[in-house]
């Protein structure tokens, strides 16, 4: 199991990947498993859909704003008194901001709220995790990341830019924590079949007056494996990472897309 007995913290507990993360967490036998969110309602629901496992998995529930600081040192502070250890960070917390907007058009002022989460907002929360994993000497770190980093999407340049930029603090978090036994990677998520994706192909398909495969069929036609991968598969990829079986792993860059993007 990829979570054996660990104690991972993931944020950004929403309706899409975040909730999974966790769900997958506890599924892969995780000892516990500290979710995140701004919204209570959304902590509530991802610890009654983990209770619904049967599995042998604590859940702490903490209401966090990542892009507060003092919030994110209550959040590590409540995971160690509480289990005495954080083994794994999954930083899922994002912001998307407007789609779809040029760049020439562009509200900047938009931009930098994007960039207080997904980039100050992360490494809030990282560096206050950080020292206690040090204190343990081991632990890992992944950043859930987008294609749109690698491969540009037109009108989410903003969000991407904010990814791109984390991408680059990935390969030096890993390697300045590479001598205290702590591993950092990012996970480049593209198309995923959950929530956000089944609310947008809805949508379209309403949008044209069409039906929804035609809208699927098209993205799928671009994927190597022939299909839009689910998130939970994308959450078990981003797993991986933070698991024993990627202990050699740090300062890498993993696509999770079936084959849609290709380094």
């Amino acid at each position: 199991m990829l979570m054996r007995n660990k104690v991972v913290v993931v944020s950004g507990i929403g309706p899409g990947l975040g909730v999974k993360l966790a769900i997958e967490a506890a599924r892969e036998g995780a000892h516990a498993v500290v979710i995140a969110a701004r919204t209570a309602a959304k902590l509530d629901e991802a610890e009654q859909r983990i209770r619904e496992l049967e599995v042998d998995c604590q859940v702490l529930k903490v209401t966090a704003d990542i892009t507060d600081k003092q919030q994110c040192k209550h959040l590590a502070e409540r995971a160690i008194g509480q289990f005495g250890r954080i083994d794994a960070l999954v930083n899922s917390a994002f912001v998307h901001g407007k789609f779809p907007e040029p760049i020439e058009d562009a509200d900047l002022d938009g931009w930098r709220e994007v960039f207080d989460t997904n980039v100050f907002g992360t490494m809030n929360l990282t560096q206050e995790i950080v020292p206690h994993m040090k204190k343990r000497g081991s632990g890992a770190i992944v950043m859930i990341n987008t294609q749109a980093a690698r491969k540009p999407f037109p009108g989410e340049a903003g969000y991407a830019a904010s990814k791109g930029a984390l991408a680059v603090a990935v390969k030096y978090l890993a390697r300045e924590l590479g001598p205290h036994g702590i591993r950092a990677n990012s996970i480049h998520m593209g198309w995923m079949w959950g929530a956000p994706v089944q609310g947008y192909v809805r949508q379209a398909a309403a949008q044209y007056n069409i039906p929804e495969e035609q809208i699927i069929e098209p993205i799928a036609a671009n994927i190597a494996l022939g299909h839009i991968p689910t998130d939970d598969d994308c959450a078990r990829a981003a797993l991986f990472l933070v698991s024993d079986y990627a202990k050699v792993i740090t300062g890498a860059t993993l696509d999770a897309n079936g084959g849609d993007f290709m380094a």
